[in-house]
């Protein structure tokens, strides 16, 4: 039965990757993030992964034409998700993951559940976020700012993080057997702060760059297929960064809420 859902596992990877959801080394990435949360938390955990990995490619693809001059790797997007941007989302649940296997206890569980709560509502926030009609309002700049820089917010992001993160405190809550709220309320709380934490990271830390040719703000080093100049935010304090560094967290607020609370 195993050497089926691992053979299943290895089967999307190779469908995401001939459909360019995800690039050859993306899908290698996704067929280990597979693997292991498998392994750990069965064909339950593989659900939260597929809800997170199936809706934000959707979420990517929907209305690209709108989106484009705002994402921050265009031309990524194109060819699919790299191997650092599933290792970006995906990173921190595979820690969790191999935690569980050294280390048998079930806040792992939890942990797993608040990075990917934390990765669907910042997927979420960005994709749904950049389409809203009124311009986003940065945390650092304290001011408006274009659609698409990092450290920006809008109402119709953050409701999107709030239903990104529900999204996967409710699917725990349905695919383990569980009698109380309590958990997933834990997964949801800490799924919507990871979110606020990459927020912050973005406004403070993550570089931004200016067109010369359209003169805006944006997260791309190539805008208008021109090189663009950095302006702001330390040089290895990329996209993919700030998103691992925002699961971790979240996975910090699930397990340290559980354990205060649950066990």
């Amino acid at each position: 039965m195993e050497a089926i859902f691992f053979a299943g596992i290895a089967l999307l990877c190779m469908v995401s990757f001939i459909f360019k959801l995800l690039t050859l080394r993306g899908s290698l990435a996704a067929f280990l993030t597979g693997a292991l949360t498998f392994y750990s938390f069965q064909w339950q955990g593989l659900v939260i992964l597929a809800i997170f990995f199936l809706t934000s490619s959707l979420l990517t693809k929907w209305k690209r034409e709108v989106k484009e001059d705002f994402n921050a790797e265009p031309l990524e997007d194109k060819k699919g998700r790299t191997a650092g941007q599933v290792f970006a989302n995906g990173g921190t649940s595979m820690l969790a993951a191999t935690g569980a296997i050294l280390i048998p206890d079930p806040v792992w569980l939890i942990m797993f559940a608040g990075a990917f709560a934390t990765a669907t509502a910042d997927t979420w926030a960005s994709e749904i976020g950049v389409l809203s009609k009124t311009k986003p309002f940065h945390l650092k700049e304290w001011r408006k700012v274009e659609a698409g820089l990092s450290g920006a917010v809008t109402r119709l992001g953050t409701i999107a993080a709030v239903i990104g993160a529900a999204a996967i405190g409710a699917s725990y809550y349905f695919l383990y057997d569980t009698s109380t709220f309590m958990a997933s309320g834990i997964i949801i709380f800490a799924g919507f702060f990871g979110n606020i934490a990459d927020t912050l990271f973005g406004a403070w830390f993550e570089q931004k760059f200016y067109c010369q040719i359209c003169k805006t703000e944006t997260e791309s080093k190539w805008h208008c297929k021109t090189k663009t100049t950095r302006i702001f935010g330390l040089p290895w304090a990329t996209n993919n960064l700030v998103n691992f560094s925002s699961t971790i967290i979240g996975a910090l607020i699930a397990g340290g809420l559980y354990i205060w609370t649950v066990k």
